[in-house]
């Protein structure tokens, strides 16, 4: 009797385990899925902030940096978050930058970047909410049981969340 109890115990568990491994595959697949699409729109933002800052040299008639250290950013250095933390500096720059000289506004050349701007915001922030809830989910998974045992002996770490 102690036997099938034993049995029935070990095929519980191993069937819990294996419905969250399986949850956990999954949302590990969604996650870098959307790390990749979050780092090539900070990519593209970044880059769209380059050509805005020589744009914005150019019909302002300045020689001056317009976004310190942007040229120095190294996006392969930085994780994603920060890369993210910084480009928002950057785009509330580019906002103050534009409000300050009419003769931007007027530009078509400056108003498409400003357009790439908005639309790289656009998909960031759905990004980011997309990542968070399954960052949230994926935490959540690696602290159930059975899961958290393999989560001791494999270290998994909890997953960071951006800024909303």
């Amino acid at each position: 009797m102690t036997f099938i109890i034993i049995i029935v115990i070990v095929f519980v568990i191993a069937l819990l385990y294996f419905i969250h491994h399986d949850k956990l595959v999954f949302i590990n697949q969604k996650i870098f899925t959307i790390e990749e699409k979050l780092k090539s729109t900070l990519i593209k933002r970044k880059e769209i902030l380059k050509d805005a800052e020589k744009e914005i040299k150019e019909l302002v008639k300045t020689d001056k940096e317009v976004f310190s250290n942007l040229q120095e950013i190294d996006s392969k250095k930085l994780n994603m978050f920060e890369l993210d933390k910084k480009l928002m500096v950057y785009k509330k720059e580019f906002s103050l930058v534009t409000d300050k000289y009419d003769v931007l506004k007027t530009n078509e050349e400056f108003q498409k970047l400003s357009f790439a701007i908005s639309e790289t915001s656009d998909k960031l922030e759905t990004y980011r909410k997309y990542y968070n809830k399954y960052a949230e989910e994926y935490n959540k998974v690696i602290k159930s049981f059975p899961i958290i045992i393999t989560t001791i002996f494999t270290g998994r770490k909890q997953k960071e969340f951006f800024d909303i």
